[in-house]
């Protein structure tokens, strides 16, 4: 079947199948994007992606239904007029859906990067069990090669000791406390569970924002990813804590904060 196109449906026909292409393409790739971010992204990340895909799709709806009419096979559906205000609004879709992606995928990255440094003190990660610190992270100091492991003993003992007086006074010892409020800072906690049930992630920081308890959620899942062949015999590590677990500071500089 050949169909007769004026000069004006050629350039309409171009214009729906172009973006048709492009918002496949972009729609094939945001979809693998958000499986990818889905349980370990950020919310404002996966709502962006989940946005700008949602207006990809309708783009992409829109394109098909413009090229139906602009090829004749619903000659009753629209007019040419109706048709090129048609393309209007699936350009406006695609380009929408373009920057929602791109917020969901590279800008708040940047702008968490710039409240994290800005915001976060100190990381630590801590076995219950014998009370010692199985990785720490100074964010006040530009490098933190060289740890005070007394310090982070005693630290890790005193935020156990602080669960446990706070468990009592409420009666609820078997009760996880979440944030703790001292004066000039919050200190944010995340507990392990199953094998890794003795680990707790203590995060300390400067105010308290609500990034703060996803970048902890997100640190504990990439800790437990990394070295899950190791956190169920934990005790027979002791002593060789730094030589197993402090790799994970390139984990922190190259995959959370990019410094």
């Amino acid at each position: 079947m050949i169909f007769q196109l004026n000069a004006l449906q050629e350039i309409q026909f171009l214009l729906f199948l172009t973006v048709l292409i492009i918002g496949i393409q972009f729609f094939i790739y945001m979809l693998y994007q958000y499986i990818k971010i889905k349980n370990e992204g950020l919310p404002f990340n996966r709502i962006s992606l989940l946005i700008g895909l949602i207006l990809f799709l309708l783009g992409i709806s829109l394109s098909i239904i413009g090229i139906t009419c602009v090829l004749d096979f619903s000659p009753n559906l629209m007019t040419s007029e109706h048709a090129t205000l048609l393309s209007y609004f699936e350009l406006i879709l695609l380009i929408g859906g373009f920057i929602f992606a791109l917020f969901g995928l590279n800008v708040y990255p940047a702008l968490h990067k710039f409240t994290s440094e800005d915001n976060l003190l100190k990381l630590f990660i801590i076995n219950q069990k014998n009370n010692t610190c199985l990785y720490s992270r100074d964010f006040t100091e530009t490098k933190s090669d060289d740890p005070q492991k007394d310090y982070e003993k005693v630290f890790s003992i005193g935020i156990i000791g602080i669960d446990s007086i706070l468990g009592e006074i409420t009666n609820t010892k078997t009760e996880k406390i979440n944030k703790i409020k001292r004066v000039g800072s919050y200190i944010l906690l995340e507990y392990g569970s199953g094998i890794t049930s003795q680990i707790i992630y203590t995060l300390l920081v400067r105010r308290d924002l609500k990034n703060n308890i996803y970048l902890l959620k997100y640190i504990k899942k990439q800790f437990e990813s990394l070295y899950k062949d190791f956190l169920d015999k934990l005790e027979t590590l002791e002593g060789s804590e730094e030589q197993i677990f402090g790799s994970f500071d390139k984990i922190i500089r190259e995959n959370v904060f990019k410094s």
